[in-house]
């Protein structure tokens, strides 16, 4: 019989492919995939490991929740948990702090709540909600205030109403020091020049009739003008030694405002002065009122904060005078006062998240769009650009990830807005044609990226080298994807709550702690995850035995099957009972919860000829060589057959102290089965440490 081996796996980075693509060898990433990466992540260029435990933290209020972050240092955050009519507060030693009544927050608008928090304040911001504050006592973290966002100033526009309007009025003074010259005078009115108008007469000549005559031509002038109209009224008078020319822009023109200069044009002798005296304006509304709706979000960016999203005008963004958060005075002028910006007059876009990113990006439900302004200055327009088409899934942030934007697209069939992610896309600048290429990610994992409601960055964690992002979906999965860009790595993995439990709710703390609401079968927790050389388990409660070696606090998982680490030895399987287990020994630390058995099985291989032919005929592997780094329990199966477990135990282990944890070549034999698509599986039947450098198989196919 000849034998055949596979390629070696040098790395899994690929992560977990599409059914699609199994058999696509031609795919470069092929070998690099698997079928399987449930619990298990890549270690870029080398491998994979187990992905973290959690540690209980309390049970929650509801399994429908919406969870945010409060950083006020680098050591001190909060967590806040909203729920419908309650937000509860955890510091980020895990204990709670707070419980807030909110009645404001409804079943309805829960789900489509934004926040904002920095140092001790949290904003909740919903369309159809007037914003509210949540303020932390800088001296006592137990004590929380509710109020409404102090808007200072905000802006009155036109929303289509009937409004009352001003009409725009201009005086100009004519004084002459030589009385020998029939003096003409050019109006420009916004940049548009009239021709030149005689007066008719000197000044000391001058009647009033000929005065009555000047007016007319003014008047008949100016309304000829492109931009203007016939609703023009000028009239003259005398002011102290001044001629006077009055001229008000009424009827249709009533409620802009104008620019008027007046100049003499023959004579050098005639002085004019053109001055405001009535600034014309339309009185309009508030953008955002009780009447009107709120605005949808906010976000920072040049240190102003850009209110966006406003339930009156949707594509609409109010930034605040730089420094100033509140203030929203779009009459104030310098480069640093507000402004109130649209990304187009008429549009039905609808913005959905901000971010200064090099430009300040803005995301539509329909495309993404930048100011291709460098900073934002109030004599200049920012100049929006539409970039791209791919609109961004409602409620699901955008974030930097290793250099680069990434967000996730909306693109859906469902009429459920949760539902609504669909694809991972990335966003770059190219300099060369100074735009916003946004591309597809998800495409080879694509069976994971759908139903995406919300997204968390974890930056790098110990022995990783790729920050994780974090992507709850709708149907309680949670996908986690490890980005490097130098590496060309996108991985997307599964984890999965064990009793099949549903993840409800997640977020990352100021110290980079993932904090997890999670629903199994009713019993709704609250936890937080730790990497395996921490906690093997979910839901995990430490402690220590009676002198007896009993371990009680497992109340929760009453009835379910537990596992747990005591003096360094894994035992179990335990089930609670009056929330306890008997270890049968005491022991000073113990840590038990629910265990959920990681899961790689690598993408089917077949036979391929020398000329390239595929032929898929059954086939087995019947070896395989592991290489193994810090490793407790692992199990090996291949060919459809049950994973077996493979025994790290040697010789020269203590047989008084727990098993020392395994770095070693590993060589498994003698596998059963002969299928078609034949593929490797790596578990665990036990919990223990767990990481795989890279595997050898030995095929006959």
């Amino acid at each position: 019989m000849s034998i055949q081996s596979g390629p070696q796996k040098s790395s899994c980075n690929s992560g977990e492919f599409s059914p699609d693509l199994y058999g696509k060898l031609g795919l470069k990433d092929y070998y690099n995939a698997g079928k399987r990466f449930k619990n298990v992540e890549p270690v870029p260029q080398a491998g994979f490991r187990l992905m973290p435990g959690t540690a209980l933290v309390q049970t929650a209020r509801s399994r429908t929740v919406r969870q945010y972050t409060l950083p006020v240092s680098s050591s001190l955050s909060y967590t806040l948990f909203f729920s419908v009519g309650y937000v509860d507060i955890f510091r980020n030693d895990r204990v709670k702090v707070a419980t807030l009544a909110l009645s404001e927050i409804t079943a309805d608008l829960l789900p489509e709540l934004e926040f904002y928090a920095e140092a001790a304040t949290v904003g909740i911001f919903h369309e159809d909600l007037e914003t509210l504050r949540l303020v932390r006592d800088g001296g006592d973290d137990t004590i929380w205030t509710k109020d409404t966002w102090p808007y200072d100033k905000i802006p009155e526009v036109d929303l289509g109403g009937n409004y009352a309007k001003t009409d725009d009025k201009w005086e100009v003074l004519i004084r002459h020091s030589d009385d020998t010259v029939q003096p003409a005078f050019r109006f420009t009115v916004d940049g548009e020049p009239t021709a030149a108008i005689e007066l008719g007469a000197t000044f000391s000549a001058a009647t009033d009739t000929e005065w009555d005559t000047l007016a007319s031509d003014i008047k008949t002038a100016l309304e000829g003008l492109p931009s203007l109209g016939v609703t023009i009224t000028v009239t003259h008078a005398i002011s102290g030694g001044y001629r006077e020319l009055i001229i008000t822009f009424g009827g249709d023109l009533s409620g802009s405002e104008y620019d008027v200069v007046c100049e003499c044009v023959n004579a050098s002798s005639v002085a004019t002065l053109a001055y405001h005296t009535v600034v014309g304006e339309t009185a309009g509304e508030a953008l955002v009122s009780a009447s009107n709706g709120w605005f949808a979000g906010m976000a920072l960016a040049q240190d102003r904060a850009v209110y966006y999203g406003p339930k009156a005008r949707k594509a609409a963004l109010n930034m605040s005078r730089t420094g100033e958060y509140f203030d929203l005075n779009i009459e104030a002028v310098g480069n640093n006062a507000a402004r109130l910006e649209a990304l187009r007059t008429q549009t039905s876009e609808e913005i959905k998240a901000v971010l200064e990113a090099h430009y300040v990006l803005a995301w539509t439900d329909k495309g993404l769009w930048f100011a291709s302004n460098r900073t934002i200055k109030q004599d200049e327009p920012l100049n929006w650009v539409k970039t791209g088409k791919n609109g961004i899934a409602p409620y699901v942030p955008p974030a930097e990830l290793d250099g680069q934007v990434v967000f996730v697209g909306g693109e859906t069939e469902s009429d459920n807005p949760e539902d609504t992610g669909q694809s991972l896309y990335s966003a770059e600048y190219d300099d060369v044609s100074t735009r916003w290429n946004d591309q597809p990610e998800s495409l080879l994992s694509s069976h994971l990226i759908e139903k995406i409601n919300g997204a968390s960055v974890q930056n790098k964690v110990r022995k990783n080298d790729a920050s994780r992002w974090w992507l709850p979906r709708s149907d309680g999965r949670l996908i986690c994807c490890l980005r490097i860009l130098t590496q060309k790595i996108l991985a997307v993995v599964e984890w999965c709550a064990a009793d099949a439990g549903e993840v409800t709710g997640l977020s990352v703390d100021g110290q980079n702690q993932v904090w997890l609401t999670v629903d199994r079968g009713g019993v709704v927790t609250h936890e937080v995850m730790e990497e395996q050389e921490i906690n093997l388990f979910q839901g995990a409660v430490r402690g220590s035995t009676d002198l007896a070696g009993l371990f009680t606090g497992l109340d929760i998982w009453e009835g379910r099957q537990v596992w747990a680490r005591a003096g360094g030895f894994i035992l179990g399987p335990f089930t609670v009972s009056s929330g306890s287990i008997d270890l049968g020994d005491p022991y000073d630390e113990v840590i038990a919860g629910l265990w959920q058995a990681p899961d790689f099985e690598s993408m089917p291989y077949y036979k391929v000829t020398r000329n390239d032919e595929i032929i898929e005929r059954p086939g087995r592997i019947h070896s395989v060589t592991l290489s193994v780094i810090e490793t407790e329990s692992i199990a090996v199966g291949a060919n459809g057959s049950t994973p077996k477990d493979v025994s790290l135990l040697k010789a020269s282990d203590p047989v008084d102290a727990p098993l020392p944890a395994k770095t070693d070549k590993l060589r498994v034999i003698g596998m059963p089965g002969m299928i078609k698509e034949t593929s490797l599986r790596i578990t665990q039947t036990r919990p223990g440490m767990l990481r795989v450098r890279d595997f050898t198989p030995e095929a006959k196919l």
